[in-house]
């Protein structure tokens, strides 16, 4: 799983669908995922893997259960979130992965494999 959270992690999503886009631990609103801008209120969400059209689409307040009732500074986080994605719009087009190691935003294995030697990652030629 770490491998597909490196890969993520040099990317965004386009939101069209939310269908392909995970609400918490994709990079789609800002540039980090809402888990890591929001860690506490992640931390007590009961579905972390949830979609986009899964959290947005099926309800109005968005559809999201805690394991507890949120108070303070949680309370507050999840008001900024429901504020920031009131004017989502989703269409019938499917999301698109912008790859931000590429100017085309197309991924490209040589744009992978530069970040990972560039980083110190140690990269295998066997297969």
């Amino acid at each position: 799983m770490k491998v597909k959270d490196q890969f993520l992690s040099l990317g965004s999503f386009k939101v069209n669908n939310g269908a392909q886009t995970r609400f918490w631990e994709d990079v789609w609103l800002g540039n980090q995922p809402l888990q890591l801008k929001f860690l506490s209120l992640f931390n007590v969400v009961r579905r972390k893997q949830d979609t986009i059209v899964a959290v947005v689409l099926n309800s109005t307040p968005p559809n999201v259960s805690f394991r507890r009732v949120l108070r303070g500074p949680n309370l507050n986080n999840w008001n900024r979130i429901v504020s920031s994605i009131a004017d989502v719009q989703l269409s019938e087009d499917p999301d698109f992965f912008h790859w931000s190691l590429h100017s085309s935003g197309q991924f490209s294995v040589q744009s992978m494999y530069a970040a990972f030697v560039n980083n110190g990652v140690s990269v295998s030629q066997d297969i």
